[in-house]
Formats: structure tokens, sequence, C-alpha cells
């Protein structure tokens, strides 16, 4: 079966998460992708979790449908392997230091040069100006300047904990996709090329949407009170989770008498409420009896009493979910028609029948370290239904294959790999 991008011939020249996310739904909606690896192969191979010398659980996860070649970029032997590529390619997707591309001539000037109809996705983590533009940029970085650190992490040792998964990776590379898959568009209608740009950090802040916003029609004095607390915590010492109690005292007031869109506790487990309008809020306190004194007349927030009425309600929920389990409450809220869903620990994602029905966990094979579960196709469509065709990619697999395609002849393919221009290294 044909998919979306069939036809569509990509290279991908990153490592990594974000790029090679980007590479995966591109494959699975058809288009050929062809991954550029260091001799020594992609760094995540090596790290996140190796199960076998060379193949790590991250690397298999994040490259499936692709095929791998490895290749020297750094060296100026490489120059006709990358020129035949921009040729053959619709897309070129690369992720480096913004100064390591003038360095090593891998800039869409470059690449235009040999194919002028080119796509060029250029993945710059930190963005490329500002007094960070040249450096490299990871999601634990981009969590701690966008301020998404405050709104998700969990404190050990009074020290926020980095996030996992790393979402800003993930969603910069459905971004990037979109970017391609818009200028490909565009490149039909008027057969032009063009460069474009993402980053973690322009993710981050798109992901914190409302908690990292700012209105003048109500933000400014919050802000100077915010400013004058904060810098009294953190001359008297005091930790991450103080601190972020004190952004939360200013920004989200009466966030922590939240009843109606979190996650409870229950006998025997836990389970996750969301009701986000005053009819799903009615629904709630109908299925639960919970009075809540905020739709009283009178009520005034911010007063000691209205806190301490507010404490109490939160208690009176959290005590009522805790005298069942799981599965009587999943019955009563759903019967009373309450969004709301099982807290699965990450195991039980495997077997929970609403996640394998719809194929969002599905079982595949890998000729290396054999079967392994994992995140099905993210997009699903009817005519073009997106597929995965090849198993992640061995090192140096396909470097042979690619270059015979690209028209190199035996002789000059044992030339690069004699060179150690192309082909692997050891690690």
């Amino acid at each position: 079966m044909t998919g979306a991008l069939d036809g569509v011939k990509v290279v991908e020249l990153a490592q990594a998460l974000a790029v090679p996310f980007a590479g995966i739904l591109l494959a699975e909606m058809g288009a050929e992708v062809v991954k550029i690896e260091p001799p020594a192969g992609d760094g995540i191979r090596w790290t996140m979790e190796p199960i076998v010398p060379g193949e790590s659980k991250g690397y298999t996860l994040i490259n499936r449908g692709k095929r791998s070649i490895c290749l020297d970029i750094t060296r100026e032997e490489a120059r006709p392997v990358l020129e035949r590529l921009a040729k053959w390619a619709d897309v070129v997707m690369v992720s480096m230091k913004p100064s390591d591309l003038p360095r090593y001539a891998l800039t869409y000037e470059h690449f235009r040069e040999w194919n002028p109809r080119l796509v060029f996705l250029e993945h710059a983590p930190l963005g490329k100006k500002g007094p960070f533009g040249s450096e490299p940029g990871y999601d634990v970085i981009v969590q701690g300047m966008s301020a998404t650190a405050v709104l998700t992490a969990r404190e050990r040792g009074g020290v926020p904990v980095n996030i996992r998964p790393a979402f800003n990776d993930m969603g910069t590379g459905a971004f990037s996709a979109l970017g391609v898959v818009a200028a490909l568009r565009h490149r039909d209608a008027t057969g032009e090329g063009q460069r474009i740009e993402t980053s973690l950090l322009g993710t981050a802040m798109a992901l914190g949407n409302q908690l990292l916003s700012w209105f003048g029609a109500t933000d400014p004095p919050v802000e100077e009170a915010y400013r004058a607390d904060i810098a009294e915590a953190r001359q008297a010492g005091a930790g991450f989770e103080t601190q972020r109690q004190v952004w939360e005292h200013h920004y989200l007031r009466g966030g922590f008498a939240n009843i109606y869109f979190r996650h409870y506790r229950t006998a025997d487990g836990f389970i996750s409420v969301g009701c986000l309008s005053p009819m799903l809020n009615a629904r709630f306190r109908a299925v639960t009896g919970i009075h809540d004194p905020r739709s009283d007349e009178g009520f005034q927030l911010g007063t000691p009493a209205a806190m301490e009425r507010l404490q109490q309600l939160v208690d009176e929920c959290e005590a009522l979910f805790a005298s069942k389990t799981t599965a009587e409450w999943l019955a009563t809220l759903r019967a009373g028609k309450v969004p709301c869903g099982p807290l699965n620990f990450p195991p039980d994602v495997f077997t929970d029948p609403q996640l394998v029905e719809n194929e969002f966990v599905i079982e595949l094979e890998h000729p290396l370290i054999g079967p392994y579960r994992t995140f099905g196709p993210v997009i699903k469509m009817d005519a073009t239904p997106p597929q995965i065709r090849r198993h992640p990619p061995l090192l140096d697999e396909h470097t042979d294959e690619v270059l015979q395609e690209l028209g190199f002849e035996a002789a000059e393919i044992a030339s690069l790999r004699g060179a150690g221009v192309a082909g692997r290294h050891p690690h």
C-alpha cells in the first residue's frame, strides 16, 4: 500500500532524538529516509540503555523505517557523496551546532547550489541568535531556560529532577515533520525549495502555552509581588519546591484547591479526572456529592477563612476517592459522564485495552535484539495509512547499497572505505 509521501527522498543528518523523530514520522508516511551516521555511529547507539554493543533502546525506538550509511562528513573526501545525496534528495534535515554548519560546508546555501529545489530543515536547538545561538542544546537545558522545569519537575534534594520523557525533543520532531510537509507542498506549487528552522527552545515555549505567557491587563502587579517574594526566598536559601510554590502562589491562585482536573489516589491505585467546563464540574459534584463553596453567594477568595475552607474541600475529595477502588470509581464516574481514566504505571500500558486495540502500542521485531514493544504510528490515515517498512538500521547496514544507488562504482566505494570516509569505525 502506498504512503502519502511515497517518492519523497529524505537525507537525515542528525543524531539523538528531535530530528530523528521527524525522520520516522516521514518514513512511516512513505518517504525514503537515509540517515547519515558518523563512522562510530549515532552517539545514542552507545548510550540510552544499550542492549548489545551498538544497539540501544533509545536508538532502536527512534530510527525505525530508515536506511543508514556511515560517512565522515567532516572530511573533504565526503563532499562528492554529499553532493550526490543532495541531488538525489527532496529533503535534507540537519541538526548540528549552528557554528558547525559553515565550518563543514553544510549550510543551506551549500546544499542549494547542488539542488535549488531542495527543502532544507535546519534544527538550531537554542535558536541561531542571542548569547547561546552558536551552542548546542539538549532537552534538559531547554527545560531550564524555558521554565518548563518549574511547571513539571519534581524535587530531589532541593533541586529539580530532569523531566523524562524528553518532550521538547519529541515535540520538535513533530513540528519539524510538519514544516517539511508544508515546504514540500509549497515546492510542488511553485518549484521553489526553502530553508526551515526549528528549535527545542521554541517548542518548549509553545508547549508551555498559557503557563508561559504575560498579559499587560493582569500581570504587572502579580510579577512585581512575585519578584519580591522569590528574591526573599532565594536569599533565605530556599530549595526548588519552596521557590516553585512562590511562583504557584502568585500565578496559579486557587490552583491548590483544584478538585476537577487532577489525579486522585484510590483504595488500590490512582485515577485521573479531567473536567474543564462548568457542565463537567457540575457532573463531578453530582457524582461525588461534594459541595464546592466557590459557588456560594458571598464566598470571597483570598480570605483566611476561604483558604481554610478550600483546603477542607481538597481533603474531602481526597478522602472520598481513597475510599473506593479505581475500578469502582471508573464505573461510577463514567456512568455520570465524567471524563476519567486509570493512571497506569509504564508496564501497564502494554496490556491496557485502550492502547492495545487502537495500536497506540505495538510489538516489532529487531534482527539482533528480538521482539520489543513501542508506540505505533502516531498519525492514522484512511487512504494512505502510515506503515513501518523497515527495522531500525544496523550500524553501516546500508552504506554500500546507498552508495551504489548514487552511482559509485565498487572500486570507488572500496576507496572511500579504505580512506575511513565511508563505513564504520571501531567505537
